[in-house]
């Protein structure tokens, strides 16, 4: 009897161990998508930031190109020193306007990265948590 009793503890005791081990694989699975859709949150917030960073820095850049053409089609030969003037003041605004074309360019890649980025997190996401559904099941 204290056998029978002894193996059927022993079973129930593998059993609920089971139980818990796959409860446990649970939880872990659903922290790992909080700590992943956490990840996710804090890039599309960097994202959309960014994102309204490189629409300030276009409209700044297509302000600067504008006057920058304009200032490179009004040049005037009938006096020097008012053309060396003219040409430096046109340095200057290429200068600014090649600066701020590095910028923008520079947005535009971090935009870039953040998509890449934001899209495998995504990808991630989505894998575990089809993980976590066919452990629930």
């Amino acid at each position: 009897m204290k056998k029978l009793l002894f193996v059927a503890m022993t079973i129930l005791l593998g059993i609920a161990g089971c139980a818990q081990n796959s409860v446990v694989d649970t939880l872990t699975a659903q922290k790992e998508a909080l700590k992943l859709t956490t990840k996710l949150n804090k890039l599309q917030l960097s994202y959309e930031k960014e994102k309204a960073n490189y629409s300030k820095l276009n409209e700044e850049v297509d302000k600067l190109n504008a006057e920058a053409n304009a200032a490179t089609a009004a040049f005037n030969t009938s006096n020097a020193s008012n053309t060396v003037k003219d040409a430096k003041e046109t340095i200057k605004q290429l200068k600014a306007a090649k600066k701020a074309n590095k910028k923008l360019e520079k947005s535009q890649k971090k935009l870039q990265c953040y998509e890449k980025k934001i899209a495998k997190t995504k990808e991630k996401l989505d894998n575990l948590n089809k993980r976590v559904l066919f452990v629930n099941q």
